[in-house]
């Protein structure tokens, strides 16, 4: 005997009834089936007309997801283009910062050390770094590289738009490669980002419910606790206040990291957050009215931990549509 619901929940369904009227009565019974099976599980069963389509979606909405599509239409349209898109706006954003930072930056900020490591004369570090030195204050429409390349997939699809992502990947990489021991540090984080947004949509594509497995989680983690690491270790080198002013926040995207393989959402969305507070804290400790500490060690801890954050998140996010739009064609 099925459950009782309330009057919203019934009307809901009758609604949702009549608006898959494209389908057969066998396939409409089942996902009529499957949503009350959803609203059995809400908080008061779908008392209130509000509660159901703020957690479920307007009526049309839903019928809509279940026209005839073909598969691997849907596929694509679900997948590529809808990972595309949630990738190319934080790598948007975080392109911006990192050009305004670097062209825009008081002379009071000290954005890097005299020198972050060696090199020799005549290696492969030498040479990039005098190339560097060499092209002086043009190195900065570098900056702009980012930039450009991070919303030209939401226009150029196909495989144009991956030759494009392939471009952008490659040419933020020389540049971190180029300006390693300076400014080219800054981009690191967006070389991850936009290998990711090349590399994210196939390896999440491989079936129709793909979402990243624990190995992949736990790699991501253990990465990001390294860099946070590091980037901690050098910059209490080089910090002139209060030693837990660096380990606090660096203490805090740890823990955050370690959630990562939890999947949990309002985890991914704290490191993320936390990321941002730390590069703005950065920002303000690299002044020279402050501590005049060198801005890249926060940045780059910061930025990958926003980097990492968004990357599971869109992850969680593709799976949950997946599993919304595909379980029951």
């Amino acid at each position: 005997m099925k459950s009782y619901l309330p009057r919203a929940a019934r009307n809901y369904l009758e609604q949702l009834r009549r608006e898959l009227s494209f389908l057969t009565d066998a396939e409409r019974q089942e996902i009529l089936d499957h949503t009350r099976e959803q609203i059995l599980k809400l908080p008061g069963k779908g008392r209130r007309k509000s509660d159901l389509y703020r957690l479920l979606g307007e009526p049309q909405a839903l019928a809509a997801g279940f026209a005839r599509t073909e598969p691997q239409e849907l596929k694509v349209s679900s997948g590529r283009q809808f990972l595309s898109r949630i990738l190319a706006w934080p790598i948007f954003a975080l392109a911006v910062l990192t050009a305004a930072l670097i062209v825009l930056s008081p002379s009071s900020m000290t954005l890097v050390e005299p020198r972050i490591t060696g090199y020799v004369e005549g290696s492969w570090q030498g040479t990039l770094t005098q190339l560097e030195l060499n092209m002086g204050s043009y190195i900065l429409l570098f900056a702009l590289i980012p930039v450009v390349f991070s919303l030209l997939p939401l226009v150029l699809r196909g495989t144009l738009g991956l030759i494009i992502q392939l471009l952008g990947a490659l040419a933020t990489t020389a540049v971190s490669l180029i300006g390693v021991n300076s400014l080219g540090a800054f981009f690191i984080p967006l070389a991850v980002l936009l290998w990711a947004q090349v590399f994210t949509p196939l390896l999440m594509m491989r079936g129709s419910m793909a979402s990243p497995g624990p190995g992949w989680l736990i790699s991501a983690a253990v990465v990001l606790i390294g860099a946070v690491a590091a980037t901690t270790l050098l910059g209490l080198r080089s910090f002139s206040g209060e030693p837990w002013l660096v380990v606090a926040p660096a203490a805090l995207l740890v823990v955050l990291a370690v959630l990562l393989p939890f999947r949990w959402r309002w985890a991914n969305i704290g490191l993320i957050s936390a990321g941002v507070l730390v590069m703005i804290a950065g920002c303000v400790a690299s002044l020279e009215s402050m501590y005049q500490a060198p801005l890249v060690w926060p940045w780059l801890a910061g930025s990958m931990s926003f980097a990492v954050g968004h990357l599971a998140l869109a992850a969680g996010m593709w799976h949950e549509r997946a599993r919304n739009l595909l379980a029951l064609l």
